[in-house]
């Protein structure tokens, strides 16, 4: 069988050639003086570097106007405002040296593509760093702000797709950066040198299921009744009966309610007034917010959470306990992806401080 012919056009992908420009507006009559290395620093001098400042924040200004500018601002300024590079064979060198630099040009240059500014933590004046949060590589204004006059909206960090991730640490990063006031944002970069950017947000899903604590002394002894009636299957129990008081917990089927291991366990445990197990302190913490959890293999994560019913309407969160997440960026990406093409948010409950939080990764794109 033939293949079918394609009606759309592929997305065109820039390769960011050296020594080329990618900007649309015309180059200047007179070029422009490429960057100067003083004292094991680049600069810009004046008078362009005051225009490159003001308008497009680049730089870090000095007192004789001049900007000093680290690598992925030498790459900005060559591809989009008609800057030539130190020499023919900077580049080269600067890798040598900085191997991450590749991944950064690359992301400053796609993060800036939407008119907003993007500044490294570096080059922000340090009267303007009170607030400084580890590991944010750059801050961000929104398009028509005064970077000089107004607080960013959000603090920037990067990460190849093949990098571990430290999820305690993240989660605590994006605490701060919440805390602040400003959006938390991850640009990932690929081995194609593509970048997927994303917002991450401390979410707490909440639903209206029934809780233990508000069934009366008679709801719980027909509970007690009808556990006892169970019988074993699987690793879990079937329960023959025409009624059943608690939505949350089990699955109508064969004229009985059917329990997986962890809601046998934890009704049990409600019905014995015992500790609930060590390994069951997530799902008890996510029953206690009203969410109804059913599993969630067939989304490669541990539960699919509703707020309602589950005849309402689908469920709003796909919940994957820390120690089962993606060990790198490449699978948390692919889990992000799977769950936003099925229209869920992607959450990784994570514990911190005997507490449990769940951090929210989602796909975002610059003035969007």
């Amino acid at each position: 069988m033939a293949r079918q012919n394609r009606k759309f056009i592929p997305r065109q992908r820039s390769t960011r050639p050296i020594g080329q420009s990618l900007s649309d507006n015309q180059a200047p009559s007179v070029p422009h003086s490429p960057p100067v290395a003083i004292d094991g620093h680049w600069y810009i001098e004046a008078p362009l570097s005051v225009r490159l400042h003001q308008k497009s924040g680049l730089g870090l200004r000095m007192d004789d106007d001049s900007i000093r500018v680290n690598g992925e601002e030498i790459l900005f300024c060559h591809w989009q405002r008609h800057v030539p590079l130190p020499s023919t064979d900077w580049f080269e060198s600067a890798v040598r040296s900085d191997s991450d630099l590749i991944a950064r040009s690359i992301i400053f240059d796609v993060a800036r593509s939407g008119g907003e500014l993007v500044i490294p933590l570096s080059h922000v004046p340090q009267d303007r760093q009170l607030n400084q949060v580890r590991n944010t590589w750059a801050l961000r204004w929104d398009r028509g702000q005064v970077f000089t006059k107004e607080e960013p909206v959000a603090h920037v960090r990067w990460a190849w797709t093949t990098d571990e991730i430290n999820w305690e640490e993240l989660l605590q990063w994006t605490r701060t950066v919440q805390s602040l006031g400003r959006a938390a944002e991850l640009f990932v970069i690929d081995e194609e040198m593509d970048v997927t950017m994303y917002l991450l947000n401390q979410e707490v899903p909440t639903g209206r299921q029934d809780l233990w604590d508000s069934f009366t002394s008679e709801h719980r002894a027909e509970l007690a009744r009808l556990w006892g009636l169970k019988i074993s299957r699987g690793t879990g129990w079937y329960i023959p009966c025409q009624i059943w008081p608690w939505e949350s917990i089990g699955v109508e089927h064969l004229s009985g309610r059917h329990l997986r291991y962890e809601e046998g366990v934890f009704l049990e445990s409600l019905l014995e007034s015992k500790a609930i197990p060590s390994s069951l302190r997530l799902y008890d913490y996510l029953m206690g917010l009203g969410l109804l959890l059913r599993p969630g293999f067939k989304y490669g994560c541990r539960w699919r959470a509703y707020d309602g019913s589950v005849g309402e309407a689908h469920a709003p969160w796909l919940i994957q306990p820390h120690h089962a997440a993606p060990q790198t960026w490449d699978a948390a990406c692919l889990a992000v992806r799977l769950a936003e093409g099925v229209h869920k948010q992607w959450l990784c409950a994570i514990q911190s401080d005997d507490s449990w939080f769940c951090l929210q990764m989602k796909r975002w794109q610059p003035g969007r």
